[in-house]
């Protein structure tokens, strides 16, 4: 009888010992796969402190899902304990993207941190090329011209549209929580980059070795019309709401007076713009103007690491101008010069206020992209390390975080790409017949994806994606598995598909702007 007792109770023990060991097996494997694929990036730093990474959770920043505060008044130093622990994370935005000013480069900011958080973006309904102008010009007025917010209210407008402040307003539930956003960038510089990007000596017939100083001789002989949008004639004012009517009487009385003296009218639309806007950046002082954004926001560092898009080497850009086509340029572009002069002096002044912190937090923030860029192409340098992530460590403006192959390529994602996948995640949300996400059951393994790319061809249907085709031309396959795992329609589990093979890391490939 004894014997028997001790047996089952040896029986017991050793089935206990199995459960647990399977138990140890499983949350080992989970992590290692875990570690392997394209991981949700919230999550990262966790997993890597479960992992008996040197990495702690109380340094972590766990970030904010509100839908947005109101505007602080000024914008405190992150150096002070108190405003660190009370800034929350504001998230409705609205930047009015100017054309050849640098633009994309902070869409591409804006598009992963509302990826990220499932924000719901101001997505015009025209798909395929031409996208990112199908709120211009002024594309707001009719609701049919934009897709319905994916949660009943919009968090994010990125678009090219002209800034029509009752028309964006009247997109927001609660507006006075919005915050506006644009970009300017020099005029000439502004001017050669359209010059460039537009053809514009083809299309004004230019034969020239110096096609910018032979427009500047005679900008009227060759550009007489004003169209939207405008390509040398005040074309950032314009996107930001002058009346076209206003640009070209402008245009005319300077070119008649020979004169550079700007009217009333085009000062106090300077003033409005900076009175209006919360925030105006600058391309000369991109870096500057993002570390400004951040602590408006009350963002991490993390969520303005960037690559810059669009960055071209063009001829025009060096061509030699002389100060007497510039004075040519001014008059002919009237309203964009005073425009830009005083917000660039009012960024300057904001940068002088916030004093020594600001400017060493600006040099920090540029170092760690410049880290991100060294992982991300996968050139790291042995100072950086060799495992699959990059640990960004803790310092006066930023805690620590975790850079992952699934943070590259969020932050190399295309600008069509992020589109695409906006507008899939936005009609599967708000179709109703496609509301419910798959069962776990309804999973299909994708094995040897490495090797056999045909296999990808299952998650390129309905069950998967809305706009599928539209996902095969925009995005890799390595984009479109990485937005799988996010939007968990698949699971490790359920794939062979290894980031430290397939991942985010490697040369940037070339995109285009549109």
């Amino acid at each position: 009888m004894a014997q028997t007792l001790n047996g089952k109770i040896a029986l017991l023990i050793l089935f206990t010992s199995a459960v647990v060991l399977a138990g140890w097996y499983y949350d080992g494997s989970r992590l290692l796969r875990a570690d392997l694929r394209p991981v949700v990036i919230h999550d990262v730093a966790t997993h890597h402190t479960q992992t008996a990474r040197t990495i702690k959770t109380s340094n972590l920043t766990k970030l904010s899902y509100s839908n947005g505060t109101s505007k602080p008044a000024t914008m405190s130093p992150p150096t002070e304990k108190d405003s660190r622990q009370t800034c929350q994370e504001r998230t409705k935005i609205v930047f009015i993207k100017t054309h050849k000013t640098g633009g994309t480069s902070f869409v591409q900011i804006l598009h992963r941190f509302g990826y990220l958080r499932n924000l719901s973006f101001v997505i015009p309904t025209k798909r395929g090329p031409g996208t990112m102008n199908g709120l211009y010009p002024k594309g707001l007025k009719k609701s049919s011209n934009y897709l319905p917010p994916q949660d009943g209210a919009f968090d994010i407008l990125a678009y090219h549209t002209i800034y029509d402040r009752k028309a964006i307003t009247n997109l927001f539930n609660n507006p006075e929580n919005v915050t506006f956003v644009t970009l300017l960038r020099e005029p000439l510089s502004q001017f050669r980059s359209s010059f460039n990007y537009y053809h514009l000596a083809r299309q004004f017939n230019i034969v020239s070795e110096t096609p910018i100083a032979t427009f500047l001789q005679s900008p009227a002989k060759y550009n007489p019309r004003l169209r939207l949008p405008s390509l040398t004639k005040s074309p950032m004012a314009l996107d930001l709401g002058f009346p076209p009517t206003a640009i070209i009487s402008s245009t005319a009385l300077s070119l008649r007076n020979q004169s550079e003296k700007y009217s009333p009218t085009i000062r106090d639309f300077a003033r409005k713009i900076s009175d209006e806007f919360d925030l105006v950046m600058l391309t000369e002082f991109f870096d500057e103007s993002l570390v400004l954004f951040k602590r408006m926001m009350c963002w991490q560092l993390k969520d303005i690491l960037y690559y810059k898009t669009n960055g071209y080497i063009y001829a025009q850009k060096e061509e030699v101008v002389s100060e007497k086509l510039r004075q040519s340029h001014k008059r002919w572009d009237v309203v964009d010069y005073p425009l830009y002069e005083k917000l660039n002096n009012t960024l300057r002044d904001k940068i002088n206020e916030l004093g020594s912190d600001f400017l060493s937090e600006v040099v920090h923030f540029k170092t760690v992209n410049a880290k991100m860029h060294q992982y991300c192409i996968g050139n790291a340098s042995s100072s950086l390390g060799t495992n699959d992530y990059l640990i960004i460590e803790k310092s006066a403006w930023n805690d620590v975080f975790v850079i992952t192959p699934s943070f590259c390529t969020l932050a190399k994602l295309g600008i069509r790409c992020y589109m695409t996948l906006l507008r899939d995640r936005n009609l599967r949300v708000t179709n109703s017949s496609h509301t419910q996400f798959p069962t776990n059951n309804a999973y299909e393994p994708l094995t040897r994806i490495d090797n056999d790319k045909r296999y990808g061809e299952g998650f390129y249907t309905e069950r998967y994606c809305q706009i599928c085709e539209d996902i095969k031309r925009d995005c890799t396959l390595n984009e479109y598995l990485t937005h799988l795992f996010h939007e968990k329609l698949i699971y490790p589990f359920d794939t062979s598909f290894y980031v430290s093979v397939h991942g985010g890391r490697g040369p940037v490939e070339k995109t285009l702007e549109e």
